[in-house]
């Protein structure tokens, strides 16, 4: 697997190929907790985390520690268990007896419950969404019980915001904490820094899109159905004219087809092409302008495939009211009620991709910039993977493996996004 980056400035291309896992591998950071604790690790991401942390098993604190995957389901969770056993077998290195268990809890959300998990724990990764209206428990609980290293792939702005309110804790701590870090968001804030990196020095940043694809659900699980629906209940948060504004009614609206990719003989061209894409209130179209400073508009959409389901949805969320998507039983059921199809659907990709997964995802990202002269510059970045479940395993693992390699050598703390802490590098 890897990323494929393809590069488009002011009329150049550059092509860069950043392949998974060619990190030098990392010394193993100095503390006496050796496990890495997945919530939501019996989970699809939860599952492609696990395997990808094991291939890269070298970079972790110790050589004979625990993996260990929560969640609810015992009988699953064992399966899980075996699941990530066999496709991380391959990567197995000597020297290193990783062991991989599942551990059993009723409710990730609970601090009592989680405490006795995080004790031995040199990082914890929360995957176990929704985050739509709750608390960053888990992240308070990391840095009450002093986990060297946390990192989630929360997105709702209320949940991002209340999770960088505890920054002084975690400085406290020692708790170095990266939310918001998948694909996207995560990835794809990370590209959009290296997107305004590349532009002329002294350059005012004006727009910053984010655009999305994923083929079917990506194989990240049913639950990602619930989270979409929840996300069309609530506005648009986007910048005009270098502020941002909420937009009532812009979330789920159809925007047109986006290209992905800037080379029409190329793979992404070729695998991936032109996709229609809606409005989604991903949380990077507010916080990377914020970072970036942009004086004009910024945007997140995302598309799936087959394009009818796009044009399904734009059709009903213009027909359903925007606070039914807000009622969690709603969306629920919405989610129960299309899931035969989406299987079905999810099978026919899998039979019909070149590759045999069917979860292929890209993500375009534009920066545009102005200099003095009041010339115009564009910066995109277009990546493509063949499994959006892979990618967001793998993203969060790298992110985590990072944090760790930087705690073995500075124990300082606090809560970040993605285009915070790589901001000096982006």
């Amino acid at each position: 697997n890897f990323f494929r980056l393809h590069c488009h400035y002011h009329c150049k291309t550059v092509l860069l190929i950043l392949t998974v896992g060619a990190v030098t591998a990392l010394s193993a950071v100095s503390s006496s907790h050796n496990n890495v604790v997945i919530l939501g690790g019996s989970g699809r991401i939860g599952m492609a985390i696990a395997t990808h942390l094991i291939r890269r098993s070298s970079a972790l604190p110790s050589s004979t520690g625990k993996i260990i995957l929560v969640g609810r389901n015992a009988e699953q969770g064992q399966q899980s268990v075996q699941e990530v056993r066999d496709a991380a077998s391959e990567f197995s290195s000597d020297g290193n007896s990783f062991e991989v268990e599942f551990q059993s809890i009723s409710d990730v959300w609970d601090s009592k419950q989680l405490s006795p998990l995080f004790h031995d724990a040199a990082a914890v990764i929360h995957t176990a969404g929704p985050y739509h209206n709750r608390y960053p428990i888990p992240l308070r609980t990391a840095i009450e019980t002093n986990v060297p290293v946390y990192v989630d792939v929360s997105d709702p702005l209320p949940y991002l915001d209340s999770s960088l309110e505890l920054n002084e804790d975690a400085i406290s701590s020692g708790t170095k904490a990266l939310i918001a870090a998948g694909a996207f968001p995560g990835m794809s804030n990370l590209m959009a820094m290296e997107a305004a990196g590349s532009l002329p020095p002294g350059c005012q940043i004006i727009d910053s899109g984010f655009n999305y694809f994923t083929a079917g659900l990506g194989g990240s699980g049913d639950v990602n159905l619930y989270i979409t629906n929840l996300g069309f209940g609530d506005d648009m948060p986007q910048y005009e004219k270098g502020r941002l504004n909420y937009f009532k009614a812009l979330t789920g609206k159809l925007l047109g087809h986006v290209d992905f990719f800037t080379d029409a003989e190329s793979i992404m061209a070729k695998r991936v092409g032109s996709q229609l894409v809606f409005s989604w209130p991903f949380p990077e179209a507010a916080t990377v302008a914020r970072e970036l400073k942009i004086t004009g508009r910024s945007h997140a959409a995302m598309g799936t495939a087959p394009e009818v389901w796009n044009v399904m949805l734009g059709l009903l969320v213009d027909l359903v009211p925007r606070p039914w998507w807000r009622n969690e039983r709603f969306s629920q059921f919405m989610a129960d009620f299309s899931q035969p199809l989406v299987k079905a659907t999810d099978k026919w990709l899998q039979l019909s991709s070149p590759d045999g997964v069917g979860e292929t995802h890209a993500m375009r990202i534009d920066v545009t910039a102005e200099d003095s002269n009041k010339d115009i510059f564009v910066s995109t970045i277009v990546q493509g993977h063949e499994s959006f479940r892979q990618c967001v395993g793998q993203s969060a693992a790298e992110f985590c493996i990072d944090l760790l390699q930087e705690q073995s050598t500075d124990r300082s703390g606090g809560v970040s996004l993605v285009e915070q802490r790589y901001r000096d590098e982006g």
